[in-house]
């Protein structure tokens, strides 16, 4: 199943009871080498059970010593059980860094117990938002044209021993002339409960939000939550000829993040209030995408992938600060394959979880098996 329009869209668009009640044969994940597809329990369970999706951003569970969070956008799954959720699907299981998960549980609707490991399908985390409409006003819910969805920007674990992530998200309308981002939001996840709390609408607009508040790629540093947003401002034969890459920052509170005028955008020599002195941090940007981690853990610093065309061309950039010093460290092509009209190679994103001190580990979605797969590219 097809599922949605990919670069065309400006997104950016990444412990306790239930998973510490993970069985042991949980943790002996028959994790595959990169390349492989990123699987679920469901998919491996009988023979004929399929998921189709994209997007595929990662985190490490809080409070776990092995378990990762996997936040989806759109799914689609037939088999034993048959269905599709337009919005954000999520899955957890233990992970082995340089090798690919293929023992995921599929993550219930919340509130219901996650209770690992376990063979069901996928069921929608983020309720569907209401309110969105078509370009000329009507309601966005048209049965057969056009629907609204919550569509996730990235994930991140907060600080300071949290049992909650913070996932990133922008309420868009999709239709028959492209998509919609008409909200920006945050919402809290708790994968030790299953359960969303401290849902905020930071931005809102009746028509397109301005790139520069459609924000994804969370990383909290230094007591602030950092945000990019991205626009390709030439584009032609699939390719995009110049770009920006823009960075906000908010104080690293729910009290502050769930506010809009908290947010600052770096002008290239100051943090200022107004969007639209936001300056690119990537010289010579070519973004029709980019997904930004940190990886200090593994001390390559910072690093952004970006996707540079439609046929699966990207650039690694690394940099040991946020606001500059960027350069192109790495430059690669998805081994995608089967690409047709809108259906593309796209949803490039780094795991610092899963990537090792030789290979940084990066996922992308194949039109060739409509799934989210991960490849190995050499630092």
């Amino acid at each position: 199943m097809k599922l949605r329009p990919p670069v065309l869209r400006r997104l950016a668009f990444a412990a306790g009871a239930a998973i510490l009640a993970l069985a042991p044969t949980a943790v002996l994940a028959a994790d595959a080498p990169p390349p492989s597809k990123v699987l679920s329990r469901y998919e491996t369970a009988a023979a004929g059970n399929v998921v189709s999706r994209d997007c595929g951003y990662s985190t490490k569970a809080p409070n776990t010593t092995n378990q990762a969070l996997w936040i989806f956008c759109d799914s689609a799954w037939s088999g034993t059980s048959s269905g599709f959720w337009l919005g954000v699907t999520a899955a957890i299981g233990p992970y082995t860094a340089g090798q690919v998960p293929t023992t995921l549980t599929e993550i219930p609707t919340p509130t219901a117990p996650i209770n690992a490991p376990s063979n069901r399908p996928p069921a929608g985390l983020l309720p569907v938002p209401t309110g969105l409409v078509l370009p000329n006003g009507a309601n966005c819910q048209v049965p057969g044209s056009s629907y609204p969805a919550s569509w996730a920007s990235g994930v991140a674990a907060q600080p300071s021993g949290s049992a909650r992530v913070l996932i990133p998200y922008a309420d868009v309308c999709v239709h028959g002339g492209g998509i919609t981002a008409e909200r920006y939001g945050l919402v809290e996840y708790n994968p030790s409960t299953n359960t969303l709390s401290g849902q905020k609408q930071v931005f809102s607009s009746t028509s397109q939000l301005p790139f520069q508040k459609i924000l994804g790629s969370p990383i909290f540093s230094g007591g602030f939550l950092y945000l990019f947003g991205y626009n390709c401002d030439s584009q032609a034969f699939g390719a995009c000829g110049s770009g920006r890459v823009t960075l906000a920052r908010v104080s690293a509170t729910a009290s502050s993040w769930g506010t809009g005028s908290n947010y600052r955008y770096w002008t290239g020599s100051a943090w200022s209030a107004d969007h639209n002195a936001a300056t690119s941090i990537l010289p010579g940007a070519k973004p029709l995408a980019v997904h930004a981690e940190n990886f200090g853990a593994l001390g390559k610093g910072f690093v952004i992938v970006e996707q540079t065309d439609i046929g699966g061309n990207f650039r690694v950039w690394r940099s040991s600060s946020l606001t500059g010093g960027w350069s192109v460290t790495r430059t690669g092509t998805a081994p995608c394959g089967d690409q047709q009209g809108l259906d593309l190679c796209r949803a490039y994103f780094g795991h610092p979880a899963l990537s090792t001190s030789s290979n940084l580990l990066m996922s992308y979605y194949d039109p060739a098996n409509d799934h989210v797969n991960v490849m190995a590219v050499p630092w």
